[in-house]
Order: C-alpha cells, then sequence, then structure tokens
C-alpha cells in the first residue's frame, strides 16, 4: 500500500512555492553579473579598441616621438652649454633607455587592439550566445555556491569549470557539464512557518543586494560608453578630437627636429668649443 503524501500546511506551501520564485530569481541575477563581467564587459572593451583604439594608438606614437624629439634637442643642447659637440651615440642610447616604458605602453596598446579584433571576429552566433546563457543558468540553479551553500567539494570543482566554461564561451564543455551535474537535492522542507520565513528574508535580501551589485556594473565604464559606441556620429566626433591631437604632437615634433638641425651640423671629434 502506497504512502499518501504529505500534505503541508497552506502557509507552508505558499512559501515554498514564493521561495522558489525568488530563487529563480536570484539565479537570472547571479547569471546576469556573470554575464556582464565576463561578457558583456570584454565584448565592450573590445569594441571600443576596435573604434577608438587604433586612433589612440597613432596618438600615443606620435606623442611619444614629440617627446622624444624634445629630450635630444634637450640633451643636445645640454652638451653644447658644457662646449662639448654631442655625442649622437650616447644621446640615441640614453633616449631608448629613458623610453622604454613609452615603448611599452605602445606595444600594450597594438596588443590591444590585436586581441579586441580577434574577439569580435570569433563573437558566437545569437543561437550559440543564448544557448550559452541558458545552460549557465540552469548549472547555477544547481551548483551556484549562494544557491546552494551544501555543495559537496566536487560539486565545487564542477562549479570552477562552468565559470571557466562560460568565460571561454565553450558552449561545448557547458554541453557536458551539464551531463555531469546531477540535479541538485532540494533541502529538507523546514519544519515551521518562521523557518520558511527565514528564508524567504534571506532570499529578498541577497536579491536587493544583487540588483545593488549590477546597478553599480552597469554604471561604470564601459557600460556607459555602450550608446556612445553605437553612435557613428559620436565615434567619428572622437576619432576627429584624437586626429587633432596627433596633428598637434606631429607640429610639435617638427619643430623640435627644425630646432635640432644646427646641432647635427657640428664637430664631432670631441673638441671643445665656447658657446659663442
Amino acid at each position: 500500500m502506497s504512502e499518501s503524501p504529505i500534505q503541508l500546511h497552506p502557509g507552508c506551501q505558499a512559501l515554498l512555492d514564493e521561495i522558489a520564485l525568488l530563487r529563480e530569481e536570484l539565479a537570472h541575477l547571479l547569471t546576469e553579473e556573470h554575464d556582464l563581467l565576463h561578457i558583456v564587459k570584454q565584448n565592450l572593451l573590445a569594441l571600443y579598441q576596435q573604434k577608438i583604439g587604433a586612433w589612440e594608438l597613432r596618438r600615443l606614437q606620435a606623442e611619444t616621438e614629440a617627446l622624444r624629439a624634445r629630450r635630444r634637442l634637450e640633451l643636445a643642447q645640454a652638451a653644447v652649454n658644457q662646449g662639448k659637440a654631442p655625442d649622437w651615440t650616447a644621446i640615441d642610447g640614453h633616449l631608448e633607455l629613458e623610453f622604454l616604458a613609452w615603448q611599452q605602453r605602445i606595444k600594450e596598446a597594438a596588443e590591444q587592439i590585436s586581441a579586441a579584433d580577434f574577439r569580435l571576429q570569433h563573437l558566437l552566433a545569437p543561437a550559440e550566445a543564448h544557448e550559452l546563457k541558458k545552460l549557465y543558468y540552469a548549472l547555477a540553479k544547481q551548483l551556484h555556491p549562494d544557491l546552494n551553500p551544501q555543495l559537496t567539494d566536487d560539486q565545487r570543482r564542477l562549479w570552477l569549470r562552468v565559470q571557466e566554461a562560460y568565460e571561454a564561451s565553450d558552449v561545448e564543455e557547458l554541453r557536458a557539464l551539464t551531463l555531469l551535474a546531477e540535479p541538485h537535492s532540494p533541502a529538507p522542507t523546514p519544519a515551521t512557518l518562521d523557518a520558511l520565513r527565514i528564508d524567504r528574508e534571506a532570499l529578498a535580501k541577497q536579491i536587493a543586494t544583487m540588483l545593488q551589485r549590477i546597478e553599480k556594473i552597469e554604471s561604470q565604464p564601459p557600460f556607459t560608453l555602450r550608446k556612445q559606441l553605437a553612435d557613428e556620429a559620436w565615434v567619428a566626433a572622437r576619432r576627429e578630437e584624437t586626429e587633432t591631437e596627433i596633428a598637434k604632437f606631429e607640429r610639435q615634433r617638427e619643430a623640435f627636429e627644425i630646432a635640432l638641425k644646427p646641432f647635427l651640423h657640428l664637430p664631432d671629434d670631441g673638441q671643445k668649443f665656447g658657446s659663442n
């Protein structure tokens, strides 16, 4: 003879239903936060590099060349002030060391543009991106520590693999991990209305915290540039502004190089000569 199902107090059942809905909402918010930080943010940064970064790299290069020309002039003038002809080998060697940090910045900026181009060329198709997020959401309900504090060590390790696969946009890996993840057994039903109310309030507080965290994330760059990056007029204006700065640095470099020309014809035989 089969056992009759346990009849819950109507108040308990209502709270259990509310708790289930709160868990669903929290899972959605946890998924949204991770998506913002590890997918959307990286895509926005890549888009910024593609639309603006190349111009900023040219500005950095032009600024570096202008500063280097100024320093070459200053070092040549310093030698003349000491009654010596400029030692160009020594000066250029000194400049190589002095501008190492600037060259490193240029190299890193170029690498960021290259990485951005690669990322944007390998974005998932919309259907795959939707599946990726759907798989992550389902796994988050089973394995996210904030929703499942009683996870085993194996389940926690599996959750780390889920995060890594999601951040790598690896749909195939998430599909495989879905097969590995055993459905998480629901926690025993609390025996009292008070215990259920405590669970409900805890979930409500977690949701409020998550909403604040997501709001803070979206209030900071690069999320604040979403609309601007989609506005071709804004992008064109930023490029034009950067072009103006590039032209300014190029004029400065040319002026320093013109001022340097008389020093290039000084005798380079080590002899002393007066400042006249």
